[in-house]
């Protein structure tokens, strides 16, 4: 065999935009078996060099990839491999055959191929190891190419072997170059069906991973189901969507989705979910769903350009696939189907006579949870007036986060299903979401409490009004989110002592015309309130306590100028008082009331500007770490209540994703007696 020297035509941005520009690595190693599928391969072996080796990281040592396809002869290669970054192939950017660099450091490529003009095979053998161009101009690097010209017939084929896996270095890595799961040997063969379904059901392709052939038959239970139906996008252009429907023989019990693209005659998988459908139930089995339309071509997911759709468009398409998908599974599960009907007509069902959950999914985990009762106990059934009971109990439970006590206690589920059900809680924030829904609900539902109460007509019926300062005391996340969940604390009463008197001292005074402060009411109720004070402490994530000192102005006093004084003398007498602690200590300083004076009003406004990243800050003193805050009620009521918004908001995005993790992992989390119920009855 003869050797050579040759030099790669490209450079070191193209090594770092184009030759790890992929997902992670299973994503670039399909890029060597789309070369592969692209070379006409019939044949395509996969072999993982599995180890238990105490000297590296991940149980792989080596991944292997031969087909039998074209190859390429010697007389080629200088422009099928060497030229990086080319348009060597039809569609594409002619790097995938490099993409092997981004799983592991040396890269070894041998092939066999017919030379067409000396009518002769050849064989060559070309090895890349990346530390050889390291800090180099990669045009500029010399590589040994030993090659061979061969007698008589042989058999093409294109081999490319991988060694000194990025992963098993022991210097920190990059997420992209880590081993994928798909590669670990209890997944690799369901990694390759969901990515090339097309291939393996019409056996256009052998695909062996260490000696074993893939077939149809240990992924696909019976034929699949073909939907096309035509989607009409926002311009009016119609696109043909055609949808296939895999009954696949395992025990995942969920529905995947694929996007299936064609790219230079190739069909693969660009993208993928796990999605969650209303009429989906464990005991339809798993199904993957694979979705193709000339209008998702493979640049649209290669460069993650859903975006270039619009948002109203994605959003019509994802509609368009929901509705498709949900119209498959309502047509299969009629037992399901049944059970909904029975239970919302059912007088104890929680969700009626205009009352709603706080979020989507707390409706969804109520029916399936009730579906899982109702097949154990037939409730609905047998009319068991413990609904009464039960069905409110549970769907409080779910709305406070207490879903495992659900699963624990009502449907005492064994074991290994209560183990699952754990991993479940630790990998998705179903539980949280769905206790956070229902906090949303209450909170907002409280301003609008505390907006009657400092502006309405209930302030005028309400008996206690003195008792402002303990509601507020029990809400402190008004004041801000780190006070979320925080209760009234207080443990120096040194410090309490200096600020109460210093209060008395400066705030401790009646309203009246002179100082254009006094609003006047007409209901005697509201003259009755007083000024309120309180104040709070809480250690902060970075070590330093907080002391929230708030000083509610009755509702007849207007913060004007006076207040104003009043507030700056307060925190500069606490900046200088030397008995109060400077040290890993800050004062958060409030001042609030129903309203503010023109000229208080003008004051603040002008203060803020100041201050353009901290609502309501009207001074910070640096001697001492002291914020000082003017607002009226009003202010903090509807600040509060966008953020509400606004969580509400991004809440229903992220419902859904919660919703698509409890559906994905429904059915790990009943236990054997009920799975087998559910088979039975279809």
């Amino acid at each position: 065999m003869k050797s050579t020297t040759k030099k790669i035509t490209t450079n070191t941005r193209v090594i770092k935009d184009l030759l790890t520009k992929y997902r992670d690595t299973f994503q670039a190693f399909r890029e060597l078996i789309n070369n592969s599928l692209q070379a006409e391969s019939k044949n395509i072996k996969i072999n993982i060099e599995y180890v238990n080796e105490a000297n590296i990281k991940s149980p792989i040592k080596s991944i292997e990839i031969v087909d039998d396809g074209f190859g390429v002869p010697f007389n080629e290669f200088d422009k099928r491999i060497l030229e990086i970054g080319t348009t060597s192939k039809a569609s594409g950017q002619g790097i995938g055959r490099f993409s092997s660099l981004q799983i592991g450091e040396l890269m070894h490529i041998e092939t066999v191929g017919f030379d067409k003009t000396k009518k002769q095979f050849s064989k060559t053998k070309f090895s890349m190891d990346t530390l050889d161009f390291n800090d180099a101009q990669l045009e500029e690097t010399e590589f040994k190419v030993d090659y061979e010209y061969l007698e008589g017939e042989h058999n093409p084929y294109y081999k490319v072997k991988i060694e000194q896996l990025h992963h098993n270095k022991q210097e920190k890595l990059a997420k992209r170059n880590k081993i994928h799961e798909h590669f670990l040997s209890q997944n690799i063969d369901q990694a390759i069906f969901e990515h090339y379904p097309f291939e393996i059901f019409h056996n256009t392709v052998n695909f062996i991973i260490n000696g074993n052939a893939l077939k149809r038959e240990h992924f696909v239970i019976d034929k699949p189901s073909k939907k096309t139906i035509n989607y009409v996008d926002k311009k009016g252009k119609t696109h043909e969507l055609n949808f296939y429907f895999y009954n696949i023989n395992s025990t995942l019990n969920k529905v995947k989705v694929f996007f299936q693209t064609d790219n230079a005659g190739l069909k693969s998988v660009a993208h993928e979910y796990t999605y969650s459908s209303d009429w989906y139930t464990s005991d339809l089995g798993t199904w993957f769903i694979y979705i193709e339309s000339p209008m998702l071509n493979a640049d649209l997911f290669r460069n993650l350009d859903l975006e270039a759709l619009g948002e109203a468009e994605i959003n019509n398409l994802k509609n368009t696939i929901k509705e498709t998908i949900n119209d498959f599974f309502k047509a299969k599960n009629k037992r399901f189907e049944k059970f909904l009907n029975s239970l919302e007509n059912d007088k104890y069902y929680p969700y009626q006579n205009n009352e709603q959950p706080a979020s989507k999914s707390q409706e969804v985990l109520f029916k399936k949870v009730a579906y899982l009762l109702e097949d154990e106990h037939q409730l609905i059934q047998k009319d068991d007036k413990i609904r009464n009971f039960l069905y409110p109990l549970l769907d409080k439970a779910i709305s406070n986060g207490n879903i495992q006590y659900i699963f624990n206690k009502v449907l005492k589920l064994s074991e290994e299903s209560l183990e699952k059900f754990q991993n479940l809680l630790e990998k998705t924030d179903l539980e949280d979401v769905v206790h956070f829904a229902s906090v949303v609900a209450d909170k907002t539902e409280f301003l609008e409490f505390l907006h009657e109460l400092t502006y309405g007509e209930l302030s005028k019926h309400l008996k206690e009004r003195s008792q402002l300062h303990k509601i507020v005391e029990d809400e402190l996340w008004l004041f801000g989110e780190n006070y979320n969940g925080t209760p009234k604390l207080w443990s120096d009463k040194k410090i309490g002592n200096i600020l109460k008197e210093l209060r008395i001292k400066y705030f401790n005074y009646e309203p009246t015309k002179d100082d254009e402060n006094l609003i006047e009411f007409d209901e005697s109720g509201l003259n009755d309130i007083t000024d309120l004070f309180f104040f709070n402490e809480k250690i902060t994530d970075t070590d330093v306590k907080e002391i929230m000192v708030v000083e509610l102005k009755s509702p007849k006093c207007a913060i004007s100028k006076k207040e104003l004084n009043q507030i700056d003398d307060y925190a500069f007498t606490i900046e200088q008082h030397s008995a109060l602690p400077n040290e890993k200590v800050k004062y958060k300083l409030i001042l609030i009331s129903s309203r503010l004076t023109k000229y208080a009003k003008s004051q603040v406004k002008s203060r803020r500007l100041n201050f353009p990243d901290n609502p309501f800050m009207y001074d910070k003193k640096t001697e001492k770490n002291i914020e000082v805050y003017v607002m009226e009620w009003s202010e903090l009521i509807e600040q509060n209540k966008r953020k509400l918004s606004y969580l509400a908001n991004k809440l229903e995005v992220k419902d859904k994703s919660v919703k698509t993790k409890f559906e994905k992992e429904y059915a790990e989390l009943v236990d054997e007696k009920i799975s087998a119920q559910l088979r039975l009855v279809k």
